[in-house]
């Protein structure tokens, strides 16, 4: 029971803050601004957790952890979406949305939550 004291008063805080953090990027990208939103990107066959500017030309992924940024081609266009396979899905989240992309250099592969899957895809449409 006590353990119910603690967690759910921590579980309300995290999901305001997740909300916080979607209405900020919302109201950045409305006023024609730019916002970073959280993307993990399939780099050989390894998932690196990072932001993706949107609203910045061209596209932008940035890592977490370390320097390095990607700069996704001009070109890329959306192939499709997709749950995560049973495979990707132990080291991922499995509420994420893979979004499979087509350049001239290869597959370009994104994970998104659902919640920020409009806002990835406007932009990559947008090139």
């Amino acid at each position: 029971m006590t353990e119910l004291l603690f967690f759910v008063p921590l579980a309300v805080l995290v999901g305001l803050l997740v909300r916080a953090g979607q209405r900020r990027r919302a109201a950045a990208l409305a006023d024609g601004g730019t916002a970073a939103v959280p993307v993990m990107f399939r780099q050989g066959s390894r998932w690196r957790a990072g932001r993706l500017v949107i609203g910045a030309e061209p596209l932008v992924w940035r890592p977490f952890a370390r320097a390095g940024e990607v700069v996704l081609p001009a070109e890329l266009r959306v192939a499709g979406t997709r749950p995560p396979t049973v495979r990707e899905a132990v080291r991922l989240n499995p509420r994420l949305r893979i979004v499979a992309c087509e350049s001239a250099g290869g597959p370009v592969l994104l994970a998104v939550l659902p919640e920020e899957l409009e806002r990835v895809l406007g932009a990559l449409e947008r090139g």
